[in-house]
This record gives C-alpha cells, sequence and structure tokens, in this order.
C-alpha cells in the first residue's frame, strides 16, 4: 500500500533481495569484472545490469585485449506510476522503493537509494547479478 507521499511504502520490508533469472556465461578466462552500470530499458519495461569483462589488464602484442558484454535483466524491477521511483518486488511479493530515473546531462540514468547495493560475481563460469535492499542502510 503507498503511503501519501507517493515514495514510502508502508509495511517495507527491512531487506530484500531481488536476484536476475539472467546466469550468462562468461568465456574471458582470467578477466577482471569492470564497473557494471544500470539502466532502465523502456521498451521492454526492465531494469538492465550492464556487465564487461575484460583481459585489458594482461593485454599485450601477443595476446590482444577480449572483452564480454552481458546484459542482465531484473523483471521484478518496476518503475512506480510517477514515472520516476523503482519499485523491487522479492519473491514472497515484498516490495521496496530501491532507487529512482533521473534526467542527467547524457540521457536518463538509474540512481540506486542508500542501502541499495547492486552485487554481480561469476561463479563457475557465469555471472549472477542481485539488488540488495537494507532499510537499516538508508539513513
Amino acid at each position: 500500500m503507498m503511503l501519501a507521499s507517493g515514495s514510502a511504502f508502508a509495511n517495507s520490508p527491512s531487506f530484500l533481495t531481488v536476484n536476475s533469472p539472467d546466469h550468462p556465461s562468461t568465456w574471458v578466462a582470467g578477466a577482471h569484472k569492470e564497473i557494471p552500470t544500470l539502466r532502465w530499458d523502456s521498451t521492454h519495461h526492465m531494469l538492465v545490469a550492464d556487465v564487461k569483462y575484460s583481459t585489458k589488464d594482461y593485454a599485450d602484442s601477443v595476446n590482444p585485449a577480449e572483452s564480454d558484454y552481458h546484459a542482465l535483466t531484473f523483471p521484478n524491477v518496476r518503475l512506480a506510476s510517477n514515472g520516476n521511483d523503482l519499485l523491487a518486488t522479492n519473491h514472497i511479493g515484498e516490495t521496496a522503493k530501491i532507487g529512482r530515473i533521473e534526467n542527467g546531462f547524457f540521457g536518463k540514468s538509474v540512481v540506486l537509494d542508500n542501502g541499495v547495493d547492486l552485487n554481480v560475481h561469476r561463479e563457475k563460469g557465469l555471472i549472477y547479478a542481485s539488488l540488495t535492499y537494507n532499510a537499516l542502510e538508508k539513513e
């Protein structure tokens, strides 16, 4: 249930995790993950984490730099009716505001709220992404 402010939720959970269902494999052995970015895909109405792994730190004249790009979606994140706030719903139906869409110099950008972290890691060649909301860290 929305409160009058339009950006807060009554009975919001104190902790919430939303996982991307996408687990692409990365072929770049020994690559480092570059800083992932978030974007709102307005065509598919979905939050997307753009992830890049690169070997540029190890590149030389014999072994050129290689990069591997992936887009991991978060279908459990939606845009609120105000068109700015991002709302995440976990697997048991709890919902929390996790961020917002802001207009910037180079177009729109996703800004996560305090207490919300994007976690991207690689395990056994597969990439995993999750968004974690912790209300205790919001302040």
